[in-house]
């Protein structure tokens, strides 16, 4: 559909408006496709499902439910080339307007976008550096390897005469429950280098995260509100779903709280625009030092995600996917100012 005409205008509030123009030969193509959709999707009796003749569609459903669906599988079509042709970076999906919608006529609509906001980013090299430089000890000491052992061995516990727990003494026999080892010393450093390693993943997200929230205070943006509402719909979704796990029903949890989901949205909102902040930070970092992810690094995961989870979208999985390795690529890169 190369012969649409668009105008491009922007607005207020880093939205932007596309009138777009079908012209009628083009649009008219659409007629057939049309018919023959809704025809599939209607049943009248006396014809089989796909087989109604067109003036019977147009006699019972009227011309006005064709042109709509020509005018919906226009709009279809139309917008993928209307995002690469003007290069938009739409946050949401945009608001539809039918402007004009008659057969013999070009078809005309107008299409609203919410788009990123300028940013403007402090120096995150130097915060970086300032953030990366300090080191945190993240070797487990004797004190911590001895607790996590008494966690393990709590599950073998007993009751003495006066009900009280007794954690029994660690032996190669209790040990060999947890994996093949062949020696008590060599389960416990095991667990000295299990716990060694969460420490320094912890320190390190630590670090990741002073990072970025120094970024993203330190950035002047004007966060649009649907971006904000965006995050929080997310913190709701995985709410609701950790209250589930917990064998509770969301509705249950309000009434027992005495909250409603809007008081939810209202306290959640200043954690969400830090996350929004950060997220937007994130995304302008990649893009200003050019760091991408590989196509082959992408397509890679994207199967990993889909054959572990076979009802998965895979388009929001790519994007999810794609959003994620970048984020990774930006820490790397930061991590590198050091």
């Amino acid at each position: 559909m190369t012969d649409i005409k668009t105008t491009i205008k922007e607005l207020p509030e880093s939205e932007i408006e596309i009138l777009c123009e079908v012209p009628t030969e083009v649009f008219e193509k659409e007629r057939p496709i049309a018919l023959k959709k809704v025809g599939e999707e209607v049943t009248l009796p006396g014809f089989r499902k796909g087989h109604v003749p067109e003036a019977t569609l147009i006699q019972k459903f009227g011309e006005a439910l064709i042109l709509e669906e020509m005018a919906n599988l226009a709009i279809d079509r139309a917008y993928p080339e209307i995002l690469k042709k003007h290069k938009v970076h739409a946050i949401a999906m945009p608001a539809v307007a039918v402007t004009k919608l008659a057969m013999g006529n070009p078809f005309e609509f107008k299409l609203t976008f919410q788009v990123m906001p300028e940013i403007t980013l402090p120096d995150y090299k130097t915060i970086a550096k300032e953030v990366m430089k300090g080191e945190e000890p993240t070797e487990a000491n004797d004190e911590e390897v001895a607790q996590a052992e008494k966690e393990l061995l709590k599950q073998f516990a007993t009751k003495d005469a006066d009900d009280k727990e007794v954690i029994p003494e660690l032996t190669l026999e209790l040990a060999q429950k947890f994996g093949p080892f062949t020696t008590v010393d060599e389960f416990k450093a095991k667990i000295h280098e299990s716990l060694s390693h969460e420490k320094t993943n912890r320190a390190r997200e630590k670090k990741r995260m002073q990072t970025m929230e120094k970024v993203a205070d330190g950035m002047t943006v004007k966060l649009p509100k649907v971006l904000i509402d965006g995050e929080i719909d997310r913190m709701l979704a995985q709410f609701r779903h950790d209250v589930s796990q917990m064998g509770m029903k969301f509705e249950d949890y309000l009434a027992t709280t005495k909250k409603t989901e809007d008081d939810l949205r209202k306290e959640w909102a200043p954690d969400a625009e830090k996350r929004s902040k950060v997220q937007i930070a994130l995304g302008k970092i990649a893009e200003t030092e050019k760091l991408e992810v590989l196509k082959e690094d992408l397509d890679r995961e994207v199967n990993h995600i889909l054959e572990q989870y076979k009802d998965a979208d895979p388009a929001r999985a790519r994007i999810h996917l794609e959003m994620m390795l970048t984020n990774e690529k930006v820490f790397q890169f930061l991590e590198g100012q050091k």
